[in-house]
């Protein structure tokens, strides 16, 4: 067996659990397919989820044996698929917050800290206009919408959730509050559905413009590559940084992290995703990589594309892999580094920080 890739998938089945492949909402039902792994419950004893309440159907375990190809360590990969459904009867409310709640257990069901693994749909009546599949892809990779939206609700969903279990705080009761490297308004057309003093900023002009234009709750603003902004100083109290940092190189993220102490308000929270070993899982990065990242702190692999048509310089957005060690001390030049949780960031680690009163 060779331990580091056992030790990336032991991660992924344990700090992800599982993921919706598809999720259908419709006037009678909701429908979610998709995979689950478990090292230690035997697969008799997994219960499917729908707002704390199992679902009415569930078909489980179906074959899965294209599992086996990122999952081979993993008890009973090979038949992990399931599919669930659940009607709306009896005046059933989906979408109690806005949002229902998705979520695979051990045979105990959720507990406080179960919203780590939930995903979270949100209330088709209340969406908003979705930007195109072309600047869809640009921040996630593909232009799939429902991957986008999911993504989108059950990030915002686990910080607040976060936010009210480490420091008793919802998202309201934050003064103002700032999506760095807001894209297609992935989070903000969500955020900006709990909170009424949302900012996103990204380099990314054209995104801006339809985020401004869709979504009339926040506001946006394009920036340049390079800091310093035009925001004010100690502007916002919480900072959310989706997939930046592992975009930018070494002296793009020091300058960009000064810059984020110089705009927020001694005390302010920060919650800022990388890559980590769930996410490598997923991606089938080869363990050798991670090792090398684990090694140096902080690994470069080169150029990303997805901003090519937007972005003039194309060395300028990247591939990047911190290790947790680099974090915890390089970071703390700004900040103060208060924990890194597996996969909360959708299939990112992330690093929850808070700002000094002083350097």
């Amino acid at each position: 067996m060779n331990i580091y890739q056992a030790d990336i998938q032991l991660a992924a089945a344990r700090y992800l659990r599982w993921m919706p492949d598809s999720v259908v909402v419709t006037e009678d039902e909701i429908t979610v397919a998709g995979w689950a792994l478990s090292v230690w419950d035997g697969q008799d004893l997994q219960r499917f989820l729908i707002n704390g309440v199992d679902f009415d159907q569930v078909e489980w375990p179906v074959t899965s044996t294209d599992l086996l190809v990122p999952f081979s360590e993993i008890p009973g990969a090979s038949a992990s698929r399931f599919r669930c459904r659940h009607r709306r009867t009896d005046g059933k409310n989906l979408f109690p917050d806005g949002f229902a709640r998705l979520n695979v257990t051990g045979q105990f069901g959720e507990h406080r800290l179960s919203y780590r693994t939930a995903w979270y749909v949100g209330d088709p009546a209340l969406e908003q206009a979705v930007p195109s599949p072309a600047q869809i892809e640009r921040v996630i990779g593909s232009g799939n919408i429902q991957a986008f939206l999911l993504g989108g609700a059950t990030i915002v969903k686990r910080f607040e959730q976060l936010l009210l279990e480490r420091f008793g705080r919802p998202l309201r009761s934050f003064k103002s509050i700032l999506d760095w490297g807001c894209g297609a308004g992935r989070l903000s057309r969500y955020l900006s559905l709990l909170s009424p003093a949302v900012t996103g900023i990204d380099i990314d002009a054209d995104n801006i413009a339809s985020c401004t234009k869709k979504l009339p709750g926040a506001r946006f603003q394009q920036v340049d590559l390079m800091p310093p902004t035009s925001l004010q100083s100690e502007a916002f109290d919480l900072v959310i940084g989706l997939s930046v940092l592992t975009h930018l190189d070494e002296p793009v993220q020091d300058a960009w992290l000064e810059e984020l102490r110089r705009i927020t308000h001694p005390e302010a929270l920060l919650l800022l995703s990388v890559q980590g070993l769930p996410q490598i899982a997923l991606y089938g990065t080869p363990s050798q990589m991670q090792l090398e990242a684990h090694r140096k702190g902080f690994l470069d692999v080169g150029p990303n594309s997805q901003l090519q048509a937007v972005v003039d310089d194309t060395s300028y957005y990247r591939n990047v892999i911190h290790s947790p060690d680099y974090i915890m001390t390089r970071w703390s030049r700004w900040f103060d580094v208060l924990d890194i949780v597996e996969g909360m960031a959708g299939n990112q680690d992330l690093v929850l920080l808070r700002r000094r009163a002083e350097y």
